[in-house]
């Protein structure tokens, strides 16, 4: 690989991690918001953030993880 498709290869790999946590963060904005509406204490606002970023979160480290690791 020359340092033309290596710069390229990192740019796209920036790029994609980058958009990844911007999804996940408008995601907990989007959960932070509901639950402000339904009028959830602080246990059950952090309850439900949890509850919707964790599958997330984990879903962006494994692609992380197999991506560079090639498993698949």
């Amino acid at each position: 690989m020359d340092n033309y498709g290596f710069f390229n290869f990192v740019l796209y790999k920036l790029l994609t991690i980058t958009l990844e946590f911007i999804a996940l963060y408008l995601l907990i904005l989007l959960s932070e918001w509901f639950a402000e509406k339904k009028g959830y204490n602080l246990f059950e606002r952090a309850w439900l953030i949890t509850l919707i970023s964790m599958p997330i979160l984990t879903l962006i480290l494994w692609t992380i993880i197999i991506g560079r690791f090639h498993l698949f």
